[in-house]
């Protein structure tokens, strides 16, 4: 279909479907569908303040303090030197000076230290086995400071685009060997001209470890899967990475556009700022490796398998692994002096690990049996990163939307990343387009669950620009075309996996549009979807077990065992999806009678509003529990 289009103001036209979701949980600028989409808000004058560099002496102290480990005085020097410059009595942030050329002004680390506070967070050293009782909540205070510093400079100013560069560093499959001490690379050299940083945890950064941004996203998403308790902290990293990234993204935006009006830019190129940004910098790196393109596909749907695990591999050897055994004895054989109050770290283990207590004690493993498993358990820290997985193609698609020539073309965006959905297994194919927990804007849903609906769909169906070629070349939909294009056919294909996408994917658009209230459906809408579910069911039937396919004493196969599954599952979306028909079809006959009797309020709930968010909370239930045999908890 046609890549979104910039022009319409119903969602269902998918105008936008590259903009930045808006409910990211922790968007320090607040942003709101219409803060990003509306032009008239680009020229909103900046939160963020000036940026000062620290004086050389103090400069000097901080770099002295990291170098040899003393992290928590040089955080306590930073934050203390973060609010100097506020005038007296101003509560706003200033972006540029007054009269006298004394403008509000905060003191702003180097690149180089901003580098290794973002790696302090991460590195299994201060976080999952700790070396020193205090380097848990040396990570924590890193990810405050610099959550601070965004949020009150901002990501130009606080020069976060020259910190998070990676390069050449010991690889991160040398079994943890440290680099030697006169390895020397551009990451090294502040880029200001001050004295290169030395230490550990610099040279042995996230920024020296990993190849590039993606491969260290793709490492991250691995272990949402593979090791929820290395998960935890990489979440909170991809969380803050992000933030950087978009605040990136806004602010540059803002200042083309600024720029712009004020006659400062070419006609040929307006955005000179964004195609500088941190994201366009990470994508520029992929340029003949595996093509750019692939690779952010390949880290974006990392998923811990086998094939996923051989291409992105851990940053630090056996980073997973906890405190060992060894370590914690020989804490315990400390000295033990009650009158002078030493207790022999007795008092502390069990605060080395209070940072821990919502992560596994040992790393889980991978649970799914076969690749041609219809159904594959997830871990809850799995279904967590989808909406960080969503988020970052919310900002790809930002970015390639603007540019006049974008490092990946916006078209083969949404092409690539619908391809890629539409073979997931059923359980993560679900927990991605659910609507009701994605970050992505309702119109780019839209826009998705459509074109993963025409690859599924026969050739005989009947074309969307046949019945509505206004809104499908606005890559959008309608009840119309839902009702006559998608609703009465099956998949193209006898997979019972296929038809039962095909019928989750018309639950969520029929909710969507419902929702949405531009349009309505017709009064044959329960007949249409009676159709489609019966065509589904039929043709998943014509799929016969293969008598070669017995495993052992004749009984069936893991890949039977997961073609009766995605039966089931077909089986209960298409009672949904009737019971949804049935809903929305009440409710338009409510809405004629102008009546609020017993049907309409039990058609809507008891508040008035539609309660058919319920429905996708009862799929995840019921297909969680068809794989870890438990009950559901509607059933308990």
């Amino acid at each position: 279909m046609p890549p979104p289009v910039l022009d319409s103001s119903s969602p269902l036209s998918s105008p936008d479907s590259f903009i930045t979701a808006t409910d990211s949980p922790n968007n320090l600028a607040d942003i709101t569908i219409t803060d990003i989409s509306s032009p008239d808000n680009a020229e909103t004058e900046t939160q963020y303040r000036l940026a000062r560099q620290l004086p050389p002496e103090l400069k000097q102290h901080c770099q002295i303090y990291l170098e040899e480990n003393i992290h928590a005085i040089a955080l306590n020097l930073l934050n203390d030197l973060l609010p100097a410059g506020q005038r007296n009595g101003d509560n706003k942030r200033e972006t540029r000076a007054d009269a006298s050329g004394k403008g509000a002004a905060s003191y702003c680390p180097p690149p180089n230290h901003i580098a290794l506070l973002t790696t302090l967070m991460v590195h299994p050293d201060f976080t999952n086995r700790p070396k020193e009782e205090s380097w848990p909540e040396t990570a924590n205070n890193s990810l405050a400071y610099l959550r601070c510093l965004l949020k009150t400079v901002g990501p130009i100013n606080a020069r976060f685009k020259e910190a998070f560069r990676f390069g050449a560093g010991p690889s991160r499959y040398s079994h943890g060997g440290s680099p030697s001490s006169d390895c020397e690379n551009e990451l090294l050299e502040d880029t200001w001209g001050d004295a290169p940083m030395e230490g550990k945890y610099f040279k042995d950064s996230v920024w020296r470890r990993g190849q590039d941004f993606f491969g260290v996203v793709g490492w991250a998403f691995n272990c949402s899967q593979l090791y929820p308790n290395r998960w935890y902290y990489w979440r909170q990293w991809l969380d803050f990475m992000f933030d950087v990234i978009e605040a990136d993204l806004l602010e540059r935006h803002r200042l083309d556009v600024e720029a712009d009006r004020a006659g400062a830019r070419p006609d040929e190129d307006k955005f000179l700022l964004l195609r500088d940004s941190i994201l366009a910098g990470f994508i520029g790196q992929q340029k003949g490796r595996l093509g750019g393109l692939k690779w952010i596909m390949k880290a974006l749907f990392a998923d811990g398998s086998k094939g996923s695990s051989s291409v992105f591999q851990e940053m630090w050897h056996n980073e997973h692994r906890g405190i060992s055994k060894k370590a914690i004895n020989k804490r315990k054989r400390a000295q033990v002096n009650l009158e002078k109050g030493e207790y022999g770290a007795w008092l502390d283990d069990e605060s080395i690990y209070s940072s821990q207590a919502s992560e596994p004690s040992t790393p889980q493993k991978l649970l799914s049996s076969s690749g041609k498993s219809k159904l594959q358990t997830l871990e809850p820290a799995f279904v967590e990163s989808i909406q960080l997985r969503q988020r970052l193609f919310a900002m790809l698609s930002y970015l390639c939307n603007f540019l006049t020539d974008p490092p990946v073309a916006l078209p083969d965006l949404y092409e690539s990343y619908v391809e890629h959905l539409k073979v997931l297994p059923l359980t993560v194919f679900n927990a991605f387009i659910t609507q009701t927990t994605s970050a992505l804007r309702l119109d780019s849903q839209i826009s998705i669950l459509q074109d993963v609906l025409m690859l599924l769909m026969p050739s005989n169906a009947v074309s969307p620009a046949r019945v509505d070629a206004d809104r499908y070349d606005a890559n959008g939909t309608s009840p119309a075309i839902l009702e006559r294009c998608f609703l009465p056919y099956a998949s193209n294909t006898i997979e019972a996996e296929d038809n039962a996408k095909v019928s989750m994917l018309l639950e969520e658009l029929v909710q969507l549009v419902w929702v949405d209230g531009t349009e309505t459906f017709g009064p044959a809408l329960v007949d249409v979807a009676k159709k489609g579910v019966a065509a589904r069911e039929a043709k998943a039937a014509r799929k016969k077990p293969s008598a070669r396919g017995r495993g052992r004493g004749g009984g069936p196969t893991m890949v039977e065992d997961g073609e009766a599954e995605a039966k089931a599952v077909l089986q209960a979306s298409g009672k949904r999806l009737v019971t949804l028909a049935r809903m929305v079809v009440a409710s338009l006959e409510s809405d004629d009678d102008e009546s609020t009797g017993e049907d309409e309020i039990e058609a809507k709930g008891g508040d008035g509003e539609p309660f058919f968010f319920f429905f996708d909370a009862w799929f995840f239930e019921d297909t969680v529990m068809m794989n870890t045999n438990q009950d559901s908890p509607r059933d308990r």
